[in-house]
């Protein structure tokens, strides 16, 4: 009896054995057949996901042969330019215009930080007409007269072939004597209602030029004491609810294209991560409360908030996973030449090592050609 029974037992453990088997064969070789259907469209969809600085300034200069041959491959889906890359108007015009011509499945993005003020990048010197800060605007301009301007600056933008300026600022100047934004005038005012207005008004005329804008830098940047291009900026004690208000009120009221998440960290929102890398701001917050449903965009991943923190695989990794549809990484001079190659072999093998779920990257793909689909319709607008 005894015998029949272990017998018994020893079949019931071998099939279960071996079905155990057959079933993590099976799902192992169903896991290797999707690698290998969807990691070509994968490489594709995480190639729109990144925006660079750039070294050149002109399409044939050396520092440029490698950048031309990845946008052309579709590794990079956008461009950021600096000082480094404008000599003057004329050559940043052919420049720029050049490089929206090159053959790709989707436009560029050709950015620019021209907020007004100090944070500026075509200057008088270089033959662009200058705008004021944020602050003398809110300050002293009246609506229709700052419409005026911002108008100026966005078809000075648009006749560039940019298409696209990282601003408004609309940062709450919480603390007159923050490093980063107080110090430089680069809020409207202390005010949220103000800052909202005004942040408005720049969007609109932006809009009405055909140039996509960019609000930064979420949750709030107003009431820090830190840069978050130097270090750490904790914003734990220092930010206030009002600092919401601007970007809740124009989510609600108006297009808004992109928002450029801080290395903020508010350890009552994420103990353990600053916005730009933490899903409780961006998937929670952002999305979920303020329901914005647009592209987030990181700011410098290079920035020393961050960088001296984590790694670049960690930052990676972790800016995906926190929602950022684009990852940014401005600074050419101390950027690797093959940063599109590295980036889409970290995300690769963390979607292979179940760190990152491919959903996610189809995601931040949809939201990006979506709004560069509005890129051709504004400029099919502008020419009616």
């Amino acid at each position: 009896m005894f015998l029949k029974i272990h017998t018994a037992l020893t079949q019931i453990i071998t099939a279960t054995v071996l079905l155990s088997g057959l079933l993590v064969a099976t799902a192992f070789a169903q896991a290797n057949t999707i690698d290998s259907l969807d990691i070509q469209r994968l490489e594709h969809e995480i190639g729109q996901m990144l925006m660079v600085g750039i070294r050149g300034n002109h399409l044939n200069a050396d520092a440029m042969v490698q950048t031309r041959q990845q946008i052309n491959d579709g590794q990079i889906g956008g461009i950021i330019f600096f000082k480094h890359n404008i000599k003057n108007s004329r050559q940043f015009r052919i420049f720029v215009h050049q490089l929206a011509a090159l053959t790709v499945d989707y436009p560029l993005f050709l950015a620019v930080d021209e907020e007004g003020g100090k944070v500026r990048r075509l200057r008088k010197t270089q033959g662009f007409e200058e705008f004021p800060s944020a602050a003398h605007v809110g300050g002293k301009i009246k609506a229709p007269d700052a419409y005026n301007i911002y108008s100026r600056m966005a078809t000075q933008i648009r006749k560039t072939g940019l298409n696209l300026n990282l601003g408004p600022v609309v940062d709450v100047n919480i603390n007159r004597a923050s490093p980063a934004i107080g110090q430089l005038g680069r809020s409207y005012s202390r005010n949220p209602g103000t800052v909202y207005d005004y942040g408005k008004i720049f969007i609109e005329a932006h809009h009405a030029a055909g140039v996509l804008t960019t609000l930064k830098h979420y949750p709030g940047h107003g009431s820090s004491r830190e840069d978050t291009h130097n270090d750490l900026t904790d914003i734990t004690h220092t930010w206030r609810s009002s600092e919401q208000l601007p970007f809740k009120r124009l989510i609600d009221s108006v297009q808004v294209d992109l928002i450029m998440a801080g290395h903020l960290f508010d350890r009552n929102v994420d103990p353990k991560y600053p916005a730009s890398l933490s899903a409780q701001h961006i998937q929670q917050t952002l999305r979920g409360k303020l329901n914005f449903n647009g592209v987030v965009l990181s700011d410098d991943l290079q920035m020393g908030a961050i960088i001296k923190r984590y790694t670049l695989d960690e930052i990676i990794i972790l800016s995906i996973n926190a929602g950022c549809d684009i990852l940014q990484f401005s600074d050419p001079l101390n950027l690797d030449k093959d940063l599109p190659a590295h980036v889409r072999r970290v995300v690769i093998a963390a979607i292979k090592d179940g760190k990152i779920e491919p959903s996610r990257i189809h995601q931040s793909f949809n939201r990006i050609t979506s709004l560069k689909k509005q890129l051709g319709m504004s400029l099919d607008k502008l020419a009616d």
